[in-house]
């Protein structure tokens, strides 16, 4: 694995891998060990990168390395530039949502490497998974098989050539990779090629125990984060006992993982700013707008839809517009039409606030990320971005909603929350319907 050519390994484009990483959402997190075991089967995360386009592009490069075969020199050559025109790279002074700052190590060659090597083969290793389960009819035994170098961890050295059944509980815990970094695989065996290896196959029954491990310090609270891994006491080649377990944040199997339903849902893959029943912050003073920047009655819908996107003269991109968090989000007139391609600018009379709207978009108080359930199953990324405004002496918030897909964010809606819409549903003022709204991820907030 040092600067393989990945898709030599199992001679084939590994199309079951690629599905795996590309079918993971995208968590937010500032450490690594925020996220452990089996949440990393169903969100791509990078500590600290804290903004989704890097995380896509991260991802993108490593898709990209899966279906072409692509080395880690071109992994690091191609993704380099990006991430330093971002300002992603060497060590910096960065703030998280609650203010607490930190001198921290963001893009590097050698950390491209880990995230290269790391994400490469737990996804190949998934995909492999699946491709041995689906032929454990000829091929019930799986065989432990580790790269026998000097950088071989002693104990994933003692469980090399080992043989266990393709159901033993072993597997559940321990497929690889069993560490950042780690090189070792499982390969499949017939009973015929375990009887030519002359090896007995081995039970892990009565044998697996839970291990405590460090999983990392958080350097602002200088607490040490402790997590449990499943283990199994082995004999060395050296005929001493030797304890192997995967390190922390690995004791799970990523190909199992990643095949269960949905369960728990993908919001608790991203962590929250608030914990539930916390109370939440206060929000910026509204910002005063007049009245008699609302647009007239009158006009046609798509002339509304013309007028809100005039609000961002100058500041788009090919209709892309970057947002205070450096974010690409689409402005067009599809934030006013519904599903089935039908106008919905007039709705709930957000025509008349449409500067409004433009404003909560081009300078909001606050930015939330969460994963949000969709009716047809399944939850998806969502990101709203709030503001209150203060009109004649009346506080009116604005909400925009973008969801984050293949191609990146697109807009869902925009709308403005007054009183009539609060009634219509079911809140007592605006302020509660707001707090509703600003749940899951903190990523903004206006000074």
């Amino acid at each position: 694995m040092n600067t393989p050519e990945l898709s030599g390994i199992f001679g084939m484009e590994p199309e079951a891998a690629v599905r795996y990483l590309e079918s993971k959402g995208y968590a937010i997190t500032w450490d690594w060990h925020e996220m452990l075991d089996e949440a990393h089967a169903r969100a791509f995360t990078v500590a600290k990168a804290t903004r989704v386009d890097m995380l896509q592009d991260i991802r993108a490069a490593l898709t990209d390395a899966l279906k072409n075969g692509g080395t880690l020199r071109d992994f690091q050559k191609n993704l380099t530039p990006v991430l330093q025109a971002k300002g992603w790279w060497g060590k910096q002074i960065i703030v998280d949502s609650q203010g607490n700052a930190e001198v921290a190590q963001l893009g590097s060659p050698r950390r491209l490497k880990t995230i290269y090597q790391t994400n490469l083969q737990s996804a190949y290793m998934a995909g492999r998974y699946q491709a041995m389960k689906a032929s454990a009819d000829s091929h019930p035994y799986w065989q432990y098989v580790a790269v026998m170098d000097g950088k071989t961890r002693p104990s994933h050295r003692a469980m090399n050539g080992r043989i266990f059944r393709h159901d033993d509980g072993l597997w559940e815990a321990a497929f690889p990779p069993n560490g950042f970094n780690c090189r070792c695989r499982a390969r499949p065996m017939s009973e015929y090629s375990v009887e030519q290896e002359g090896r007995a196959p081995e039970s892990s029954q009565g044998r697996l125990m839970q291990i405590e491990k460090e999983a990392g310090t958080d350097k602002r609270s200088g607490e040490i984060r402790k997590t449990t891994v499943t283990g199994i006491k082995v004999t060395g080649a050296d005929g001493k006992p030797v304890t192997f377990a995967p390190d922390a944040g690995f004791s799970f199997n990523a190909g199992k993982a990643w095949a269960k339903p949905f369960t728990p849902p993908p919001l608790d893959s991203l962590p929250r700013t608030f914990l539930p029943g916390q109370a939440l912050p206060g929000m910026p003073a509204p910002e005063h707008f007049a009245a008699s920047r609302g647009t007239p009655s009158g006009l046609a819908d798509e002339e509304y839809a013309r007028r809100f996107v005039a609000e961002f003269d100058g500041q788009l991109a090919g209709g892309v517009f970057f947002d205070v968090m450096g974010e690409a989000l689409p402005i067009n007139v599809y934030l006013f039409k519904d599903g089935k391609g039908a106008w919905k600018v007039l709705k709930n009379g957000r025509e008349r606030y449409l500067p409004m709207l433009a404003d909560t978009i081009k300078n909001p108080d606050e930015i939330w990320l969460a994963w949000q359930p969709v009716k047809s199953g399944g939850h998806v990324l969502r990101r709203r971005m709030i503001k209150q405004f203060n009109i004649e002496g009346s506080v009116t918030p604005g909400l925009a909603v973008f969801e984050e897909g293949a191609d990146g964010w697109t807009g869902v809606t925009v709308f403005q929350v007054d009183e009539e819409y609060v009634k219509r549903h079911g809140y007592s003022s605006a302020g509660d319907y707001l707090n509703a709204q600003r749940g899951g991820f903190l990523l903004y907030r206006r000074k």
